[in-house]
């Protein structure tokens, strides 16, 4: 499939490229671009790269347990289950 890139429009990814690519209205994408070639993946797909979110979250672990603040597995998994 061909598409025509355009000055001053978004590139659009035709729907029937998406729907074979199983992406769906919601997802996250990220573009590589290398020798050439851009590159999509979904999240899923993506390395373990963390949100800045996630970040902070993990951060704020760390500063836990060094302070010496830690919880028993039980209370954390059960904080999870909610």
């Amino acid at each position: 499939m061909t598409v025509t890139v355009k000055n001053r429009t978004p590139l659009v990814v035709p729907s029937a490229v998406r729907r074979r690519a199983g992406f769906k209205n919601g997802d996250k994408l990220e573009f590589t671009v290398a020798g050439g070639v851009v590159t999509i993946l979904s999240k899923q797909d993506c390395d373990d790269t963390l949100t800045a979110g996630e970040e902070r979250i993990v951060r704020r672990g760390e500063a836990q347990l060094k302070r010496g603040e830690s919880k028993p597995w039980r209370a954390v998994k059960h904080a999870l289950v909610r």
